[in-house]
């Protein structure tokens, strides 16, 4: 047999092989997916079956999830699969479908499994009389910490993959796969973190006293709005309780800091920052502004604080939401009206400032009684509420001791703009009432980032907000209280805005534009951060934008940390790196 022979013979078997092996493996791909699409089937059933609380249905779900989710890792798992990868043009999908079944069986066995077997003890985790039951929430933290352990490991294979290279079909499937597990590996990391601090900020070892600030969004400052109704939670063997309320307007204004500032921030924020305790949140750092809040309330009030909580009044629009309506005076709060009665309604009814402060007070024993009654519906409504608005940053924690602080430091609930290294990854966009009004109820902005180049250390962002005010045709009708301008000459309707950009570590702004025209940004630093700073009018229904490029240092994602609003949605955003 000539050579000839001998080539042309080897290749037509290679190519016989490969025809074989494609259809063996076209045929195991369509078990493979019909046993995926039968998992996601099951994965819903569970869900529903979850929602409903029965042992049962969420056993035999369950039971049926791990079943289909074990077919398809074991069709993935042998040699005939391991060619498949080696196979031109279809290796790389063979080898991102191996990876998903093996990760959703995975998941199933170790990641949903635990949580679902103790999904029916959630409603221990309710408020009972004013007591939480701290042995409840110690049973969790095993199944939590294994589910939390499943979901970064899966986490992590998925995104180890090129997917890039998959089919357009797959690559979308892949990708939403991907999207899915890191959010929730993010949430059950949290969560993990929450169930393992929860008995000692619950006072199993001893009494705990805890500052709750509600910030009012109709005054817009960094972190949300100004300080309102200030109450002291304190919690001892699981039990909960309301102690004092003040309002944050009745401390004054001292002559000098409470705490030392740095020159960075003096410039930056002003001493009000220190001096006022309605400007502690000119900064967008949760921590810094707790800790300024803390020290005037335990020199006012000597009395030692375990940490400091926040909400938003979006945020207790979510908790009625779950609760159900309160009634406060002659009002019922619910979840639709609660925005509107608190951060504007409010003002119209009760025009002296004492009458609105005593109003916010009830408003806060109201709702914190009805939460901690435990009446409130299934708990991981609750849980859902407050998981939403940590997300949006309406809810931050921060507390005194320093290992415990350190421990949820990372996390959004945080309210942090650097990690534990010191660095700040993301960049801060701030808004900052400065007509001293109500006015930012009639307030709407936005703000749009996207990365436009990138070279081998930094990328380049830019940045838009763009605002509007949007009061009624007749805004001179409303109180002064809420048009204010009485220390700045604005006229009825008309809002002073200050938008702060704040850049990464290291993040340097390389053009600043308001309105289209450029200017010239200050040579503002907070240590190594380069802060930009827009003073704007609004008139009524007169759009206006303020646009920065950023070069910012390298990275995969890029947090766009912006000031929540009363829309109930997340302003921020987190982009996509180089």
């Amino acid at each position: 047999m000539s050579r000839r022979r001998v080539v042309l013979l080897s290749a037509g078997s290679l190519l016989l092989l490969l025809v074989v092996l494609g259809l063996l493996v076209g045929w195991r791909a369509m078990e493979v997916n019909d046993s995926l699409q039968q998992a996601v089937r099951d994965a819903e059933a569970l869900q529903t079956a979850l929602e409903s609380g029965e042992q049962e249905d969420i056993d035999g779900a369950l039971s049926a999830l791990q079943e289909s989710a074990g077919e398809s890792a074991d069709l993935t798992d042998g040699p005939l699969w391991s060619l498949a990868t080696w196979v031109p043009y279809v290796g790389d999908d063979a080898s991102g479908v191996r990876t998903a079944a093996r990760v959703v069986s995975d998941l199933a066995d170790n990641g949903v499994g635990p949580l679902a077997e103790t999904a029916t003890q959630l409603d221990r985790l309710l408020p009972k009389d004013g007591r939480v039951d701290t042995d409840a929430v110690r049973d969790l933290q095993q199944p939590v910490a294994i589910a939390a352990e499943s979901l970064m490991a899966a986490s992590e294979d998925l995104q180890a993959e090129d997917s890039s290279r998959y089919i357009d079909r797959f690559r979308v499937k892949y990708r939403e796969l991907t999207s899915l597990v890191s959010d929730a590996a993010r949430a059950m990391d949290s969560a993990q973190v929450t169930v393992g601090l929860l008995p000692e900020v619950l006072g199993a070892e001893e009494r705990r006293n805890y500052l709750l600030v509600f910030q009012n969004n109709a005054e817009i400052r960094a972190t949300g709005g100004l300080p309102g109704a200030m109450s002291i939670i304190s919690t001892e063997d699981g039990r909960i309780s309301l102690g004092r309320q003040d309002s944050a307007n009745q401390f004054g204004e001292r002559a000098t800091p409470v705490l030392p500032l740095t020159e960075d921030e003096k410039a930056v924020y002003t001493e009000k920052l220190g001096t006022f305790v309605l400007d502690a949140n000119f900064t967008p750092d949760w921590p810094r502004a707790a800790e300024l809040m803390r020290a005037r309330w335990e020199e006012v009030h000597p009395e030692r604080l375990d940490g400091v909580l926040t909400l938003d009044t979006v945020a207790v629009s979510y908790l009625l939401g779950v609760t159900g309506p309160v009634q406060v005076g002659d009002y019922s709060l619910t979840s639709d009206n609660a925005v509107d009665t608190l951060l504007n309604q409010a003002y119209i009814d009760f025009p002296e400032p004492a009458a609105q402060d005593a109003f916010f007070r009830l408003v806060a024993k109201t709702v914190f009684e009805k939460v901690a009654s435990g009446e409130i519906g299934k708990p991981r409504e609750l849980l859902r509420a407050l998981v939403r608005a940590g997300d949006e940053g309406r809810v931050a924690v921060h507390l005194t001791d320093d290992l415990e602080q350190k421990t949820i430091a990372a996390r959004r609930v945080a309210g942090a703009t650097r990690d534990a290294d010191g660095v700040a990854k993301g960049l801060d966009v701030t808004l900052l009432d400065g007509t001293g009004s109500k006015m930012s109820y009639y307030l709407d902005y936005r703000t749009r980032a996207s990365v436009t180049a990138c070279t081998a250390e930094t990328a380049r962002v830019r940045v838009t907000t763009t605002l509007v005010s949007a009061p009624p045709d007749d805004p001179s009708s409303l109180p002064r209280y809420i048009t204010g301008g009485v220390n700045t000459g604005t006229k009825p309707g008309d809002q002073l805005v200050q938008v702060r950009l704040l850049t990464p570590s290291d993040g340097r702004i390389r053009a600043f534009t308001i309105r289209g025209k450029k200017y010239g940004p200050r040579s503002l630093f907070l240590e190594d951060r380069q802060v930009s700073t827009a003073y704007l009018l609004l008139e009524p229904d007169q759009p206006a934008d303020v646009t920065w490029v950023v070069d910012v240092p390298r990275r995969g994602e890029i947090p766009v940390r912006v000031t929540p609003g009363i829309d109930p949605r997340d302003y921020s955003s987190t982009l996509r790196g180089c």
